[in-house]
C-alpha cells in the first residue's frame, strides 16, 4: 500500500461523482471549532466530543476506522509546519491529473495561515480545477479576502470561535438547522449535495439529520 499524502474520491453525497477531496484529522486540525468539535484518537479511534458540541461531527465518526485515520494523518504529517511554498509543493506532488473539482476538507480545516496560503498558491497553479471548502478558520480567510482565486469558493461554517467575523466581513456562510421549517424561517435554502457550497455567493443551511426535530 502506498504511503504519503493523497487526494481521494469525494464521498457519495457530493453532486459530482468524479470529484476529489483532501482530508485531515477531524478536530485535531480544527483550532477554531466549537459546536461540532470532536476528535478520534489517532491510535484507538475513540471519539472525544468537545465540551460545547451541539451537533455531530460526521467526519470524526468515520475516523473510527483505521484505514481512514491512516489516510488523514498521512496527509496532515505531509503539510504541518510547512511554509506556503512547501504546502503547495506537497499538494502538487499528489494531485490527480484529471481532477476538475476538489472539495478541500471533508474532514479537518485550515489549521494555520501558512497552510491556508499554501492552498491559495496551489489553487492559482491549477486554474482548470474548481475548489471549495467549509471553514471555521475565518481569520486566515479575512486576512487574504482580496486574494482568493476565482476558482475557489469558501463558506464560513457557523458554530466556531470566530462567528462574529461572518457579519463583519459579509462572508458566505452555512448554518446547521434541525428542520426544513427552521431553514425557511432563516430564509436559507438547504444544500443537500454541496452544489450551493461549491458555487455562488449565497448563504445556505445544512440539515442535521441525526438530531432533526420532528
Amino acid at each position: 500500500m502506498n504511503k504519503g499524502p493523497k487526494f481521494t474520491p469525494a464521498n457519495k453525497y457530493i453532486f459530482d461523482p468524479k470529484a476529489y477531496a483532501w482530508n485531515l484529522p477531524s478536530g485535531h486540525t480544527c483550532p477554531l471549532a466549537l459546536k461540532c468539535l470532536a476528535k478520534a484518537d489517532r491510535k484507538t479511534g475513540k471519539i472525544t466530543d468537545g465540551e460545547e458540541q451541539e451537533y455531530k461531527c460526521y467526519s470524526a465518526v468515520y475516523e473510527r476506522y483505521p484505514s481512514v485515520r491512516k489516510r488523514v494523518w498521512e496527509n496532515f504529517e505531509a503539510v504541518k509546519k510547512k511554509s506556503p511554498e512547501e504546502v503547495a509543493k506537497v499538494l502538487s506532488s499528489c494531485f490527480p491529473v484529471k481532477a476538475k473539482r476538489v472539495r478541500i476538507h471533508t474532514s479537518g480545516d485550515f489549521f494555520s495561515q501558512d497552510y491556508f496560503d499554501g492552498w491559495l498558491m496551489f489553487i492559482r497553479q491549477n486554474k482548470d480545477c474548481h475548489f471549495w471548502a467549509f471553514t471555521k478558520s475565518l481569520w486566515y480567510w479575512v486576512k487574504r479576502k482580496d486574494q482568493i482565486p476565482a476558482n475557489l469558493v469558501l463558506t464560513a461554517s457557523v458554530g466556531g470561535k470566530q462567528d462574529l467575523l461572518i457579519g463583519k466581513h459579509d462572508l458566505k456562510y452555512a448554518k446547521v438547522v434541525y428542520s426544513r421549517t427552521e431553514a425557511a424561517e432563516c430564509n436559507l435554502r438547504i444544500d443537500k449535495d454541496d452544489r450551493l457550497a461549491a458555487y455562488g455567493a449565497e448563504s445556505f443551511a445544512l440539515l442535521e439529520n441525526f438530531k432533526a426535530k420532528k
